[in-house]
């Protein structure tokens, strides 16, 4: 009878051990999802953004640039400033502003979001920063239609050239390799263009801006191999972000270590485009505004606690086509 009750005892401590097991790991899973804990909020501490655009295409800081500030190549981190962070965030097209989930004092979701403004929470890496935002300026001697360019290997991929976004490659001393320095963060980021025409005299809007949708690396996430898409529902209570005419996507992009191991080399693998990528049109004498915002997105199913301190390498560039355009012509031989 003592023998039974010791057994009785034995399984339901078995039982409870495993309740036990299962509740941790609930809570495990749980943490690995940025808006079901705050324990330890993912984060970008670091981004290396640059943006350049083809021949015929120039680019400014500024709508009324004396013609010697103009030029192809933009440094991103001179509008935006050096000292900058990402932080979850997530776009409501309905509203057309970015968003963050709001917490109540016991850390669990209150189910409502804070409107988040560029005044308040971007370019910062205090509490209050969150997301990326800047304003260039784009003109064109001659009629164009703009594009995101394709990504392109050169070298072997040693170099590279076009729009996409990778982890940084950080090399370790101890271990003579380099390590992820983007920790999957590159999955869950999203660049988000509003494009509007200005006047060259006063830089005001002529109209209103049109907003695109920039998502790299769609095909890969950070907790598994599996390699199709996954949609990102918006908080407006759609399946997507943003309407899919404005939503361009792009495949991955990866850095693998040369061959012999190089401290100053990778070799990348740039992702490829799976929806159009155009952006707007130029005439001769318009301007138009750029607005870019970069944020790491909250209800991506990558956004998770993964992530901490990553470091990121932006690449946008703009194409130019002056198919049908009235501009440059095939002259026949």
């Amino acid at each position: 009878m003592k023998e039974l009750t010791r057994n009785q005892k034995k399984q339901q401590r078995t039982v409870l051990y495993i309740c036990l097991l299962i509740a941790l790991l609930t809570l495990l899973v749980a943490a690995s999802y940025t808006w079901l804990s705050i324990s330890r909020t993912p984060r970008v501490s670091n981004m290396d953004i640059y943006v350049s655009g083809q021949t015929g295409l120039e680019l400014s800081s500024a709508y009324d640039a004396p013609d010697d500030k103009w030029g192809t190549v933009l440094d991103f981190k001179e509008i935006v400033g050096v000292e900058t962070q990402l932080k979850p965030a997530t776009w409501s097209q309905k509203e057309q502003t970015l968003k963050t989930m709001l917490y109540g004092l016991d850390g669990r979701m209150t189910g409502e979001y804070e409107t988040l403004s560029d005044e308040r929470n971007a370019n910062r890496k205090d509490a209050d920063g969150y997301y990326v935002k800047g304003t260039f300026y784009a003109r064109s001697d001659s009629a164009v239609t703009v594009s995101l360019g394709e990504a392109v290997e050169v070298n072997g991929g040693e170099n590279t050239a076009g729009t996409y976004v990778i982890g940084t490659p950080v090399w370790n001393e101890q271990t003579l390799l380099h390590d992820d320095g983007g920790q999957g963060a590159e999955t869950s980021i999203r660049l988000g263009l509003r494009i509007t025409k200005v006047s060259p005299d006063t830089g005001a809007a002529r109209g209103s801006g049109e907003f695109y949708i920039y998502e790299p690396n769609c095909d890969t996430h950070i907790s598994s191999s599996t390699s199709d898409v996954a949609e990102t529902k918006s908080i407006d209570g759609e399946d997507t972000l943003i309407d899919t005419a404005h939503l361009i996507r792009q495949t991955a992009s990866r850095w693998s270590e040369a061959s012999p191991v190089l401290s100053s080399v990778t070799i990348k693998s740039l992702g490829r485009f799976t929806t159009p990528t155009r952006l707007f049109t130029l005439q001769p004498g318009e301007i138009a505004a750029i607005e870019l915002y970069i944020w790491l997105e909250g209800q991506d199913m990558d956004c998770t606690n993964f992530i901490d301190e990553a470091q990121i390498i932006a690449n946008l560039q703009f194409a130019t086509d002056y198919d049908g355009q009235g501009g440059l012509v095939d002259i026949p031989g």
